[in-house]
């Protein structure tokens, strides 16, 4: 996985993520992320175009959160997204 942020990141180990693109539901899991974006790898190879915009739902022990977000990078094992605001 790349790693091309400039910002303080948190290194994540199989946090379990999903993710919509074009009302489809997918599963993944986040490799990194920060204040302003993530590294995700999915399950199944996707195909997804830059710029594409989506929405993680990113859960932890104290809340579920729902982040918009602009592909950055895609490659077969994952992405990268830029997190959008609202």
């Amino acid at each position: 996985m790349k790693n091309l942020r400039k910002s303080a990141t948190t290194i994540c180990y199989n946090r379990d993520v999903t993710f919509s693109v074009d009302d489809t539901v997918y599963a993944g899991t986040i490799q990194i992320i920060s204040n302003y974006g993530a590294t995700i790898s999915a399950r199944n190879p996707l195909n997804l175009s830059k710029g594409k915009r989506i929405w993680i739902n990113i859960l932890s022990k104290k809340q579920k959160e729902v982040r918009s977000a602009e592909v950055a990078w895609s490659d077969e094992s994952g992405f990268g997204a830029k997190f959008l605001k609202y």
